[in-house]
C-alpha cells in the first residue's frame, strides 16, 4: 500500500518517508533530516523523537515546510550539510531522501553524514542514481510500476528544487559506499529510489 503524507498528499518521495522513518533506533533521542525540503519526513520523526534537526539549504522551500507543520516541534535549520555547523557524533539517526544527489562529491557528503552519526546509530539514504544501459529492465520495471501507483494515488508535485540527472550510476554510487562506509548495505526500491542503511560501529 502507498504511503501518503498529511491530507493524503502522495508522491515517491512521501511514500519513502516511512522506509526511512523505520530506521530510526526505538530508543532514539535525537535525528537529523538532511535536505527536509517540504518537511514531510522531519514532522513524521516529531511525533516519537523528542529532538528532530531539518536542514536544508532553500530558504523558501524550509519556509513552506515549517509553515506546512507549525504545531511539528521541529528545529527547522537553513544551511548547507557540508559547511553547517553540527556536532560530530551528535544524532541517532541521520536521514536523507532525494537529497544526495544534489551533492557534488559523494565521498565527501557519505564521509559528512555518517560523521554526524553516534556510535551505534544509524544513517539511512533514500535517493536516485543515474540509469545505464545495463539498469534498463529495472528501469522499464520501476517506470511501469510508478505509473501504476500515480494513477492511483495521484501526484503531489514537491517545491523543493530539482537536480538532474544524477551523476553517479548505480554501480559508480555502490562502489563510493564500499570505500566510505564498509558494512553499509544498499537495496533498489521498487519505484526507481535505493536505500542505504548503515550503522556507525561502536556503542554510545
Amino acid at each position: 500500500m502507498a504511503d501518503a503524507g498529511p491530507a493524503g498528499l502522495w508522491n515517491v518521495n512521501i511514500h519513502y518517508d516511512a522506509r526511512l522513518a523505520a530506521c530510526v533506533p526505538v530508543a532514539a533521542e535525537a535525528v537529523l533530516d538532511v535536505g527536509c525540503g517540504d518537511g514531510f519526513l522531519a514532522a513524521r520523526l516529531a511525533r516519537r523523537v523528542p529532538l528532530v534537526v531539518a536542514l536544508d539549504i532553500d530558504a523558501p522551500v524550509l519556509a513552506r515546510a515549517r509553515a506546512r507543520f507549525p504545531d511539528a516541534p521541529v528545529t527547522w535549520r537553513q544551511g548547507d550539510i557540508l559547511t553547517h555547523p553540527l556536532e560530530t557524533g551528535s544524532f541517532d539517526a541521520v536521514l536523507s531522501n532525494a537529497m544526495l544527489h544534489h551533492l557534488p562529491d559523494t565521498r565527501a557528503a557519505l564521509r559528512r553524514l555518517s560523521e554526524l552519526v553516534r556510535p551505534g546509530g544509524t544513517l539511512g539514504i533514500v535517493g536516485f542514481t543515474r540509469t545505464e544501459w545495463r539498469d534498463l529492465p529495472w528501469g522499464v520495471t520501476t517506470f511501469i510500476a510508478r505509473g501504476v501507483v500515480i494513477q492511483l494515488h495521484g501526484k503531489w508535485e514537491h517545491s523543493a528544487p530539482q537536480a538532474w540527472p544524477p551523476a553517479d550510476t548505480f554501480r559508480q554510487f555502490r562502489q563510493a559506499v564500499r570505500e566510505v562506509l564498509p558494512g553499509a548495505r544498499i537495496r533498489r526500491l521498487l519505484l526507481g529510489r535505493y536505500l542505504l542503511t548503515w550503522t556507525r560501529p561502536g556503542v554510545s
